[in-house]
């Protein structure tokens, strides 16, 4: 009944606000404009492969994983049991299920009896734009963007399949201006109020912030997080995101101090990234572990501020930016799980202990084996014997008291325990919290404009290079530790980018490839520590740097009504992701863009573009504009 009556004050609050508009703009005469655009997106899996994150992409679903606890190889029981009912009696099962419960199985397996459904769509939206200004006088205007938007929910899970609802706030949204249910959510990215006097603008309400111009990468781009519930990173690479950032509430001035030179600043309400749910087709946290997201009460009233200076010296331009803000992707550590809930029916009454640990038995959709955890650990780029020990250390004397021990660097001894308490359990469940860590990040960029001689490649090239420090910068350790890990990270990106006539016949092409290097991070902000781990094998022992190329460009038709797009993003470590598509506009209404989406490499937990590998597709957006 809560959300309920959130919406219903919703729309009565719009449709108050409208009727005052009504009354005010004879009076006012203010000059009104609207315009937007009604759009239908559809996304069609290339592949039968689940997102190994949901639970119906486990590879281990339907498997009898061996288990070794203790370290003893108890396989043999499996004869025994053959030999049993070859002859006619009952197996072991049938002594210790009445004694300890189907979860401590003889012989020890980890079964998980988890369905594993197909499916067909990653992606099924339809969506509703508005966007309204009114030009109040010569210096004051307002902008406002509504945006509803309305999942159809072909994706099947065996889980309830939540879109967009948070943990953020009580009405479910992810900003102040949102309203969000699991299939639906409406916001106002854009609610600002602006002033204008010669050279200084003032905008104030909420509303993004965008720097940089780099496609694929975020190196100046820092003031917003990016919300990644409706179509994670896989919409066209040139639009840079540009339906991505996170809006919120503040003010941004900016003076023209002269006409070469401009100087900008701002102070934002913080609002963290919002990754996909559990159970979406774009999840990318293993649904074996439970999110605590702490924000609300928290990090609900803290804000941003930063700055740039911008100038231009004829052909060079330059660029200087600081930010002080709380990170918006946050950093994440293992949590108690605060469940009271006997670790083992060998354990009774351990509840209480094991609520102050990070794990809580869930025999249904926990994790079942020591196969399980290490390759699930490797592909969210994590070490899973250290994380074992960080959790067994930072949860004392509670670990200690159901047995668990630190195993230093030996993935055997961490094998055998971890087998021994799946055996126990029938399954464990892991929680896991994000913080927003804060952090200065320092920043420039130069870009130069070529006079080749006219025709030539070189006329009006812009080469520009990007890039940002920040000290002390703090990362989600490989082994979840409470401590985090804490590095200071580069990040540069060059561009080289230039519009190209290749025939008579044709106009000019966009054309732009980029370099990108990073210190510390890769190109979703995980710890390069944790790289490299194989599926079964050792831990990754991490790596230097990280290093990736882009190109981008599209060729428009003569007649302008088709465009040809495409973007390739080449991981060095050996991942791609190449996103050819065609863009038709035959009107001033109707717009059709069709691209594809493919993941494609070697040494994949080398590199960091394996992790989409599940979310191969062909996208088809319909756009009917108004």
């Amino acid at each position: 009944m809560k959300k309920k009556s959130s919406a219903m004050r919703m729309v009565a609050s719009m449709t108050a606000t409208g009727a005052l508009i009504g009354l005010v703009v004879p009076a006012l005469a203010i000059d009104f404009t609207i315009s937007g655009f009604i759009q239908h997106q559809i996304a069609v899996k290339l592949s039968d492969k689940e997102n190994e994150n949901n639970q119906s992409g486990d590879p281990y679903n339907g498997k009898q994983v061996p288990l070794e606890p203790m370290g003893l190889d108890l396989s043999s029981l499996a004869a025994v049991n053959n030999l049993l009912t070859g002859l006619s009696l009952p197996p072991l099962s049938s002594v210790t299920n009445p004694l300890f419960g189907q979860a401590v199985s003889i012989p020890p397996t980890g079964y998980r009896d988890v369905a594993s459904p197909t499916n067909d769509f990653n992606h099924f939206m339809t969506r509703l734009e508005v966007n309204m200004g009114a030009m109040i006088d010569a210096n004051w205007s307002a902008s406002l963007t509504m945006r509803a938007v309305y999942e159809w929910n072909p994706y099947h899970d065996v889980s309830d399949v939540n879109f967009y609802e948070t943990q953020f706030r009580d009405g479910g949204g992810g900003t102040p201006l949102e309203y969000a249910d699991k299939n639906f959510m409406i916001d106002f990215p854009v609610a600002k109020i602006n002033f204008t006097s010669g050279p200084l603008v003032v905008q104030v309400g909420n509303q993004v912030i965008a720097w940089g111009e780099a496609v694929f990468f975020r190196v100046m781009d820092v003031p917003n997080g990016l919300d990644l519930r409706r179509h994670l990173i896989l919409d066209p690479a040139l639009e840079e995101f540009s339906d991505k950032r996170v809006p919120g509430l503040g003010i941004r001035a900016s003076y023209q101090v002269t006409p070469d030179w401009e100087v900008e600043a701002f102070i934002q309400k913080f609002e963290p990234t919002i990754y996909p749910n559990p159970s979406t087709p774009y999840n990318i946290i293993p649904d074996q572990f439970t999110l605590h997201e702490r924000y609300k009460g928290i990090a609900d009233d803290v804000w941003n501020v930063g700055g740039r200076i911008r100038g231009q010296l004829g052909n060079l331009g330059l660029q200087f930016f600081a930010v002080s803000r709380h990170n918006p992707d946050g950093a994440i550590r293992w949590t108690k799980s605060g469940v009271n809930k006997d670790i083992s029916p060998l354990l009774p009454g351990s509840g209480a202990v094991a609520a102050e640990t990070p794990f809580e038995r869930d025999e249904a959709r926990g994790v079942k084996s020591q196969e399980e955890w290490f390759h699930y650990a490797g592909n969210v780029r994590l070490n899973g014997v250290t994380a074992l020990n960080s959790a067994v250390d930072d949860f004392q004397p509670a670990t200690g008291s159901l047995t668990a021990y630190n195993v230093g660097d030996s993935q055997s001894l961490a094998a055998a325990e971890l087998d021994t308490f799946f055996w126990l359990s029938g399954g464990l469940r892991g929680h896991i919290e994000r913080v927003f860590p804060y952090e200065n990040v320092f920043g420039a960029s130069i870009n130069y404009v070529f006079d080749g001689e006219p025709g030539s490649f070189l006329e009006q090239l812009i080469t520009r290079v990007e890039f940002s420090y920040t000290p002390n910068k703090v990362f989600t350790a490989p082994s979840l530790s409470k401590g985090f890990q804490v590095e200071d990270e580069w990040a540069a990106a060059a561009v080289v980018e230039k519009w190209y006539r290749w025939s008579e016949d044709f106009p000019a092409a966009y054309l732009v490839a980029q370099y990108l290097y990073k210190s510390a991070g890769d190109i979703f902000g995980r710890s390069l520590d944790g790289f490299g781990g194989t599926d079964g094998g050792p831990p990754g022992k991490g790596l230097e740097d990280y290093h990736a190329v882009a190109f981008a460009g599209f060729q428009p038709s003569p007649s302008l009504e088709w465009r040809f797009e495409w973007a390739v993003l080449y991981d060095l470590r050996g991942g791609f992701y190449v996103q050819p598509g065609v863009r038709w506009k035959p009107d001033d209404k109707w717009q059709v863009d069709l691209h594809a989406s493919v993941f494609a490499g070697d040494r994949d937990n080398y590199n960091a573009l394996s992790t989409l590998d599940f979310a191969d597709e062909v996208s088809l957006r319909v756009t009917y504009q108004f």
